[in-house]
């Protein structure tokens, strides 16, 4: 338990710090190759570490649907209700609706977050060195994810503080989250496998959804190759933190 609030309260804390410490400019700056090593981290932990430990603990055939009904539904969200809204602005592979201002960046930034700390209280509870590299890779996503956030506030006009304050009750989702995962999860341990291969999907989906347009929407080959390089970046870092496993 000490070790999931810890791990949720560090993913918190750092993403607000840095927040405060970066500045607009270098926020609008970092933001995107941060989230392409981010990309390259998750979906690297997700496939040779996440679902593998799910598929061990559990029935690979009830596992492999499980991840095929969260990719589903990680679909319909995208294709009806977060797609095709007029007046976003898009940062980090994020959009946000603009007529939803600070409200709507609060509820689905909380709501990502909470999910964040569900995955950090799975992963614990099944093996400690496994649950630190996927400490790791939500602290990863969640600092480009956050940093983005910040940008588009600043740039629907709110103040520096303001931002601050949205973004820090935001990133205590994850916190709460990690706390209802691990009462609901130690209780009932047969969940946990299941929610290891919905984690595992939620990463590859957003590492995916994140990743494709990026490399479609670029006709420039040094950006690509920029871009690529930072993916493999995240794909080793990922390797190192958590290959011995």
């Amino acid at each position: 338990m000490l070790l999931i609030l810890l791990s949720c309260s560090v993913s918190a804390v750092v993403s607000a710090l840095l927040c405060i410490l970066i500045g607009p400019k270098l926020i609008r700056r970092y933001s995107k190759p941060l989230s392409l090593i981010a990309v390259g981290f998750l979906i690297t932990l997700a496939v040779t570490h996440i679902i593998p430990e799910a598929m061990e603990e559990s029935d690979p055939h009830k596992i492999g649907m499980v991840i095929l009904f969260a990719m589903l539904f990680l679909t319909f969200v995208e294709m009806f209700f977060l797609s095709g809204n007029k007046g976003k602005l898009d940062c980090c592979g994020h959009s946000h609706s603009l007529a939803n201002g600070s409200f709507g960046i609060l509820f689905g930034s909380s709501l990502h977050n909470f999910c964040d700390g569900m995955v950090i209280a799975s992963a614990y509870l099944t093996n400690p060195a496994l649950g630190f590299a996927v400490t790791v890779a939500v602290l990863s996503h969640e600092i480009a994810h956050e940093l983005g956030d910040y940008a588009i506030m600043l740039d629907l006009g709110m103040s520096n503080k303001r931002a601050f304050i949205v973004n820090g009750v935001a990133l205590f989702g994850c916190v709460s989250g990690g706390i209802i995962g691990y009462f609901i999860l130690s209780t009932v341990k047969e969940l946990i496998p299941y929610a290891l291969a919905l984690s595992g999907a939620s990463f590859v989906y957003v590492s995916l959804s994140d990743l494709l347009p990026r490399l479609r929407n670029c006709e420039n080959k040094k950006k690509v190759s920029l871009r690529f390089f930072f993916i493999l970046v995240g794909v080793i870092l990922s390797l190192l933190i958590a290959g011995h496993d």
